[in-house]
């Protein structure tokens, strides 16, 4: 494969609002903890606002690979080493590039 990127295939509608929800969710739980990076690792560790804060990266990076992985066996999407994934949020259009 020469290009960086190639089109793959694409969704719904309903599909890439569902994958777009939680990209944005993920992104927004990244903020978060960056903005919580300054705090005293003491304070950290006992609040539960970090807890909470924990498990639901871990909740929406699953739901998030979970999308990626059905999708890829329900419409045959190719898996290559060294390469990923990404939707065009306003096509729905999904491409494979290559990492790096």
């Amino acid at each position: 494969m020469n290009d960086t990127r190639r089109k793959i295939g694409a969704v719904t509608p309903a599909e890439r609002d569902e994958i777009r929800a939680l990209f944005e969710r993920k992104n927004a739980l990244r903020e978060l903890f960056r903005s919580l990076a300054g705090m005293p690792e003491e304070e950290l560790a006992g609040s539960a606002v970090y807890e909470r804060l924990v498990a639901d990266m871990g909740r929406t990076a699953t739901r998030f690979q979970q999308w990626w992985d059905e999708k890829s066996a329900q419409y045959g999407w190719e898996n290559i080493s060294g390469y990923s994934w990404e939707i065009d949020f306003a096509s729905g259009d999904i491409y494979i590039r290559r990492e790096g």
